[in-house]
């Protein structure tokens, strides 16, 4: 336990230095920053007594918020979504309008000083300060969106099938904490600046009109994924964590140990790991005739490649363009991909949400939705990407998780297509090879 806690620290401070978090900066720098006066001084009024001194109060009180957001999200949020018969985009979509009222709070200096009146009631001693803090880092924690390394894969199916223990709780706990350390530097940065500016107050309604904006348009961008190609352009950097504490994880998740457990992954050879298993407790079917179900028995005599991903994950973004290519350059000579989709987060349970950005990233091939971890549990699969090629037979004989090894993986699948159908194969290459190795 010593080592997976040590690990989802490093996992977590990762996290929070990675592209893919890119939307939540901006509003954490603003939220950081130390208020400013909602009602602009008029001409002639007493300047401030003194100058604003930077705190750790607000930027705690952000951070604070964002981690118990985030967790309660991962952990119990689905389960809670459901128990209150609420939609599973509910948290989303409210973590993106609080953003929006918040930043025309800022706006507009009347709506600011309605939106402050609970607070100022409640005690606090300066409206906007640390309770306002607190909420704005609530929101930002249900929109909070890493990129999906082992560990949050793990944090993410304990919470998504109700398995959540001690041991859990420990290790979000040990993420979050690594999580901590950039962002709450992010907002001490918009603390100092504040702070800086204070001195000149007649800038000071200036300041808070442009945190406003930032976070209206960020709540925007954040609702329209604006940021996604920016962060597919960026590579990811954590895949060495994947092997040190793949047992640890099977043991912590649950997930049942089959003969695919011991199947060595990113075998440069074809291998031999037992019957691949059926696609099993599939919520919806994608991308096939009148959404029937696609059972891996009918696919006999074809070579079949499972590709487990879910659309908010950044690396499974960057894997979708080479797997599509396969399946467009290949799907004459009798190979077939099946995206299985298993959700990360609590609105990609959403059939719609995921059929929508299925179209949108390019997804032509059929897609298993998972929403129930039964196919997930079944391949005791632990990572996001994750891909099995399975033979003409049914037996799986090449695994891969993560990102990189394209040309590799292609070459395994022209080998066994050419003994499933001898004739030839058009070339390889292009986009489907030559990618260097990321992360899962």
């Amino acid at each position: 336990m010593v080592e997976l806690v040590v690990v989802g620290v490093v996992a977590g401070f990762l996290a929070a230095i990675s592209p893919c978090i890119l939307p939540v900066l901006p509003v954490v720098l603003v939220a950081g920053a130390a208020a400013a006066p909602a009602v602009e001084q008029p001409a002639g009024a007493a300047p401030a007594a003194r100058r604003p001194r930077p705190g750790l109060g607000r930027p705690l009180a952000v951070i604070a918020g964002l981690v118990l957001g985030f967790s309660f999200i991962v952990l119990a949020g689905s389960a809670a979504l459901s128990l209150l018969h609420l939609p599973q985009g509910f948290l989303r979509d409210a973590g993106i309008v609080v953003l929006l009222v918040v930043g025309l709070g800022y706006l507009i200096p009347p709506l600011g000083t309605l939106l402050e009146r609970p607070f100022a009631r409640a005690g606090t001693r300066r409206p906007g300060g640390r309770a306002g803090a607190f909420v704005l880092g609530l929101a930002l924690g249900v929109l909070y969106v890493p990129c999906a390394g082992p560990i949050l894969a793990a944090i993410t199916v304990i919470g998504a099938t109700h398995r959540v223990g001690p041991g859990a709780v420990i290790l979000t706990a040990a993420f979050a904490a690594g999580t901590v350390m950039p962002l709450l530097a992010v907002a001490l940065a918009g603390s100092q600046l504040t702070s800086r500016i204070g001195a000149m107050r007649r800038h000071a309604p200036r300041v808070r009109r442009l945190g406003g904006a930032v976070l209206v348009v960020m709540a925007v961008a954040i609702a329209v994924n604006l940021f996604a190609g920016l962060q597919r352009a960026v590579p990811g950097y954590t895949s060495a964590l994947q092997g040190s504490v793949r047992k640890q994880l099977h043991a912590l998740t649950a997930a049942p140990h089959t003969w695919l457990t011991s199947c060595t992954p990113d075998a440069t050879a074809l291998v031999d790991c037992g019957r691949a298993p059926n696609f099993t407790g599939i919520t919806a079917w994608l991308n096939t005739p009148g959404g029937k179900p696609l059972p891996l028995g009918t696919l006999h005599g074809k070579v079949v490649l499972v590709d487990f991903w879910t659309y908010s994950c950044i690396n499974c973004q960057r894997t979708l363009p080479h797997v599509e290519t396969w399946y467009h350059r290949y799907a004459k000579d009798g190979f077939v991909v099946v995206g299985v989709h298993t959700p990360e987060f609590a609105f990609e349970h959403v059939v719609s949400n995921v059929r929508a950005q299925a179209a949108a990233l390019g997804v032509h091939y059929p897609v298993a939705v998972d929403n129930s971890y039964a196919t997930w549990n079944a391949y005791s699969n632990q990572y996001w990407p994750a891909e099995y090629l399975v033979d003409a037979h049914g037996n799986i004989r090449h695994v891969h998780f993560g990102e990189g090894g394209y040309a590799g993986t292609e070459q395994l699948i022209r080998q066994l297509l050419s003994v499933a159908h001898p004739p030839g194969l058009p070339r390889g290459g292009g986009l489907g090879g030559g990618q260097g190795p990321g992360r899962g």
